[in-house]
């Protein structure tokens, strides 16, 4: 457990218990791993990635929104040096984590680094307070898994499942 301490717009101090404990394989599900095999650009993995998570929320808003909260936070996200992509929005609609990954096999390079992108995890988190520590958490463990070699175990993988199993065993 940590203890989280913030401080509100007024002024007073709160002090929530929060559990560290995020685990990517509880968030990403085999059928939300999908592989790309053909030549793609940045823009048009998100919106191929925000399409497949709407599906888990579609209850909660639209697509349209969705995207465009994506796109709005995408614009300060970087492409890592590692060719790993995090897309991701906080959402104050949901209660849980909603995730979906691509394997890209050919890549694709990202204009604003020069970097070849050949794997992206699109990330969703309540915006709640309760989540501000997890949503870190996610993001670090995420950012050390997802070095080179990895990345390039995974583009010879066939399946979700392989790529779960990989995910699970290097937690």
């Amino acid at each position: 457990m940590i203890l989280f301490i913030y401080k509100s717009a007024y002024g007073a101090k709160y002090m929530i218990e929060q559990s560290d404990k995020a685990l990517l394989s509880s968030i990403l599900k085999p059928e939300d791993v999908f592989f790309v095999d053909e030549e793609s650009e940045k823009e048009q993995i998100v919106r191929f990635l925000s399409a497949k998570v709407h599906k888990q929320v579609e209850k909660e808003f639209t697509a349209k929104y969705l995207l465009d909260r994506v796109f709005e936070v995408e614009k300060l996200n970087n492409v890592l040096e590692t060719g790993f992509y995090i897309p991701h929005a906080k959402l104050a609609e949901i209660d849980n984590f909603h995730a979906a990954l691509v394997v890209l096999r050919k890549g694709f390079l990202d204009p604003d680094t020069d970097i070849t992108v050949k794997a992206c995890f699109l990330l969703l988190t309540p915006n709640k307070s309760t989540f501000f520590q997890k949503h870190l958490n996610v993001l670090a463990k995420l950012c050390r898994l997802f070095q080179t070699d990895f990345i390039n175990s995974l583009t010879s993988m066939k399946n979700g499942q392989e790529v779960l199993s990989a995910i699970k065993t290097s937690e």
